[in-house]
């Protein structure tokens, strides 16, 4: 497989940015024509460079119920330890391990409320975690 030249490089850059500009300003932006930026296209989705084009669903743009959830540890765990496997379940956002008397920080959305108590559930659960505490997103500016 050949590797990428500039003009691929600054074309999968402009459609990471905006998947859905047209070709002619994917064109004018890499300083080729619509054509040759067609071309290229086609090209590296034969390559399987380009794999597809998809919608990812988005809890935080589509959601009812945002919130925050603050995490303390028991003294002998680890935040790295437990960190990941929560930013890696349905619902979760972003998720932060941070100093003081807070060990984790998680922002997180449900489309129903039931969805976010079960989800605390699971947390408050979790080995090595002492307390959940949820804030409400009331509104966003």
């Amino acid at each position: 497989m050949n590797s990428l030249d500039d003009k691929d490089r600054k074309l999968l850059a402009a459609l990471k940015q905006d998947a859905r500009a047209s070709l002619v300003t994917l064109a004018k932006e890499i300083g080729l024509s619509r054509s040759a930026t067609h071309d290229r296209i086609t090209r590296l989705e034969e390559r399987g460079v380009i794999q597809g084009y998809t919608i990812v669903e988005r809890p935080d743009v589509s959601a009812s119920f945002r919130a925050y959830l603050t995490i303390q540890l028991e003294p002998a765990t680890r935040d790295n330890d437990i960190a990941p496997s929560i930013a890696r379940k349905p619902g979760v956002i972003e998720t932060y391990c941070i100093a003081g008397d807070i060990d984790i920080l998680v922002n997180c959305a449900f489309h129903r409320m039931d969805e976010l108590s079960q989800f605390r559930e699971e947390i408050a659960a979790t080995d090595g975690v002492l307390s959940v505490h949820t804030r409400m997103v009331l509104s966003k500016h």
